[in-house]
């Protein structure tokens, strides 16, 4: 599970807004002053970011307070590859459908670009359930 401490801005019933710091890997990293990822880290450091958080346990919170929140990395790896992969997968499908009947450079490229859009209508459709959605999203683990 990845975790994260997070200062608590709402509460609801079931639900929690939370604000975290945006963190990178970067600052651990020993190559981090001759890569570019790790300059583009510096511009973002001290940023945060409010999510809202699902709270099961209907712990008790108040605004101000520190919690553990957490996120399967089952859910994040599938969610990776539910955004990537089938938007790519179907361009590329389209761009070869095209090709092996004959079309056109212009068309190839014009049936990639409409089967890129048909794979991020594909992801919406897939993701559209709030169960589906409970997985990917983040779990208040403990008030610290």
């Amino acid at each position: 599970m990845i975790e994260e401490v997070a200062t608590v801005t709402w509460s609801g019933q079931g639900l929690a807004r939370v604000e975290a710091a945006r963190n990178s890997a970067c600052a651990q990293c020993s190559s981090r002053s001759n890569c570019s990822q790790g300059v583009l880290s510096q511009w973002s450091r001290g940023r945060t970011v409010e999510i809202e958080v699902l709270n099961p346990a209907n712990l008790a919170l108040s605004p101000g307070q520190q919690v553990l929140i957490g996120l399967e990395e089952g859910g994040l790896m599938r969610a990776s590859l539910l955004l990537y992969l089938v938007p790519l997968l179907m361009l590329v499908a389209g761009a070869l459908v095209a090709s092996v009947l004959g079309a056109s450079e212009v068309v190839q490229i014009l049936a990639a670009a409409f089967m890129l859009l048909a794979g991020f209508v594909a992801v919406r459709f897939l993701t559209r359930k709030t169960a589906e959605l409970s997985r990917y999203q983040p779990v208040l683990l403990k008030i610290l």
